[in-house]
């Protein structure tokens, strides 16, 4: 079912708690795989579903957003091969590269503004890898490891046990800024009749990266 978005009533406030569990919520649907959930958060993905005017075409609309998800995986996967991380347009192979949600890496809300009546939202989060808590001096020899570079959108393959990590040049943060807009809960399942927001896009802001080295190994 499609969610119908909407102008807020003038008596409701901003709820920026609302906004930040929705970028939480998305991040968690994409970590875990949890397609279906992904597309209920994508504003796009529901505009488009509303506006169908059959059931063959809510279809094809879903199946095209399964695939642009799918890509999104997929792309991350080409990115170890390739060293360089490519957007698919839904935030998917950025969460999935910079290992939000499962692999270490954390999101931290910086600051939420609002527009349109209160209709949409810009959210700011800053993305920590955290791969300075890696127990580098700990690592097998003979594995291999892919962790986000700096530049921004670069991707190091790692041989542990072979390569020297301080020659390695991490990304350690990078801020993201996303778009959101404002939905109405009236057809949402399980929906709270509270705020609740659809993220219309994501971005990441390259200019805010930071960099981090792992020391080198003992004894060298």
């Amino acid at each position: 079912m499609a969610l119908i978005l909407s102008a807020p009533l003038a008596a409701c406030g901003p709820n920026v708690n609302a906004v930040n569990v929705t970028v939480e919520t998305y991040i968690a649907a994409v970590s875990l795989q949890q397609v279906a959930r992904v597309l209920e958060l994508s504003a796009p993905c529901q505009r488009e579903l509303l506006a169908a005017a059959t059931p063959e075409a809510q279809r094809a609309v879903e199946k095209r957003y399964r695939d642009m998800i799918e890509r999104g995986y997929i792309l991350w996967e080409n990115a170890k091969a390739t060293g360089k991380l490519e957007d698919e347009g839904l935030g998917v192979a950025l969460i999935r590269g910079i290992g939000l949600g499962r692999e270490g890496g954390a999101s931290f809300p910086l600051g939420v503004t609002f527009a349109d009546a209160n209709a949409k939202a810009l959210a700011t989060t800053r993305a920590n890898t955290n791969y300075d808590t890696i127990r580098w001096g700990n690592l097998p020899t003979g594995g291999r490891m892919y962790l986000m570079g700096h530049p921004f959108g670069t991707v190091v393959n790692f041989a542990t046990g072979f390569d020297d990590p301080s020659t390695l040049k991490l990304l350690a943060t990078v801020d993201l800024e996303w778009s959101l807009v404002r939905a109405s809960p009236a057809v949402r399942r399980g929906g709270t009749g509270k705020d609740e927001w659809l993220i219309e896009s994501l971005r990441p802001l390259a200019e805010t990266a930071t960099s981090w080295s792992p020391p080198a190994p003992a004894g060298t």
